[in-house]
């Protein structure tokens, strides 16, 4: 009995090791949540409020990320979106924006430019602060379908803070195409 012994430890240490050779499948993280490549709202013409939560996906530049008030956002100087249109005929460009009172006291009279894919929509003279609403139709040949359609809108005069040299444009609410 005593001759058995000896095999003892190795007995065991082999079966230690054909226990540790368990068919376990192997586990991966979970895939890293992606948006689509295209990103944007299939149900498109639509018009983007800059409280949406997708609205940042439209913002090319010169629009804050910051939304005041829960509803709008502070443009600089040539603000651009945006948008993939499944539709381009009878399309018509809506904004909604306004000049400030505080900024319209330091530049006056502001007159912004509409451009849709870079072609001039229509200038608006804003001769008073206060809301706007601009509606246009706009030309079929000029918007896309297979691909990005741009919205640009530039102020002539901006206005700069003499406290920390921020410079403004004006207030927007809405912008984007329907029908």
């Amino acid at each position: 009995m005593t001759s058995g012994r000896p095999l003892l430890p190795g007995i065991l240490t082999l079966l230690l090791l054909l226990a540790g050779c368990v068919d376990i499948p192997n586990t991966y993280a979970p895939p890293i949540e992606r948006r689509p490549v295209t990103g944007y709202r299939e149900s498109l013409p639509g018009v983007i409020g800059m409280n949406d939560p997708d609205a940042d996906e439209h913002i090319v530049r010169d629009i804050s990320r910051t939304v005041e008030s829960g509803a709008w956002r502070w443009t600089s100087k040539r603000p651009e979106l945006r948008f993939a249109l499944s539709r381009t005929k009878g399309v018509k460009l809506v904004v909604d924006f306004a000049v400030s009172r505080e900024t319209f006291a330091a530049t006056g009279p502001v007159t912004i430019s509409f451009f849709v894919n870079g072609r001039l929509v229509e200038a608006v003279r804003c001769a008073e602060p206060g809301n706007r609403h601009f509606e246009k139709h706009i030309p079929q040949d000029w918007l896309r379908s297979d691909g990005m359609t741009t919205v640009a809108a530039e102020i002539d005069k901006l206005y700069k803070s003499p406290k920390d040299g921020v410079e403004l444009g004006f207030i927007l609410s809405r912008i984007g195409f329907t029908q």
